[in-house]
């Protein structure tokens, strides 16, 4: 199965349920899609479900195991059968938020993007916000923008069959 990652005005297919980030130094996986929202008239639902590891930007271990905050985590979930977000608290941008879109959310996005989802067909289509660190860089996402230690990425589109990895000068294939 094929999975599709968007990230500010970018696309990124890959195999893998996964987003890290790399540098020269360490390549560090700080979101696991566990398993996509789907519907089956037979079977019950199944929720959205992720594993995170991340730091708040003032550099709070945030750990989630299966949408779960780890002991000692101070945050708020937010969640719904396609979308879960972590928050400092309600009043708050989301530290990170996963979002799985059906085909009436993907129609609305930028036509580079609904292009390649079209041409690639993944089996989930993600949109992934929030204001978060890994590994010391601060990642910035917000609707249309991207950043990466304050250096801006957009309209990218990337296929990887190791997972998307986000690097400090764009995405690593």
């Amino acid at each position: 199965m094929k999975y599709a990652f968007i990230i500010g005005t970018s696309v990124f297919i890959s195999e893998q349920p996964t987003v890290s980030y790399a540098d020269a130094d360490q390549r560090i996986e700080f979101l696991k899609v566990l398993s996509p929202y789907s519907h089956h008239d037979s079977r019950a639902d199944h929720l959205l479900a992720v594993d995170a590891n991340v730091n708040s930007t003032d550099d709070e271990v945030i750990g989630i195991t299966n949408n779960q905050p780890q002991v000692g985590t101070n945050i708020m979930i937010k969640s719904d059968d396609k979308r879960i977000g972590f928050y400092r608290d309600a009043n708050h941008h989301p530290i990170l938020e996963v979002h799985q879109l059906d085909e009436s959310d993907v129609a609305g996005l930028s036509s580079h993007i609904v292009n390649e989802i079209a041409a690639q067909q993944p089996g989930a289509v993600f949109h992934i916000k929030g204001d978060f660190r890994v590994g010391g860089h601060r990642i910035l996402i917000e609707n249309e923008k991207y950043f990466v230690d304050g250096d801006d990425y957009a309209n990218g589109v990337t296929s990887s069959h190791q997972g998307v990895v986000l690097v400090p000068y764009g995405v690593l294939i």
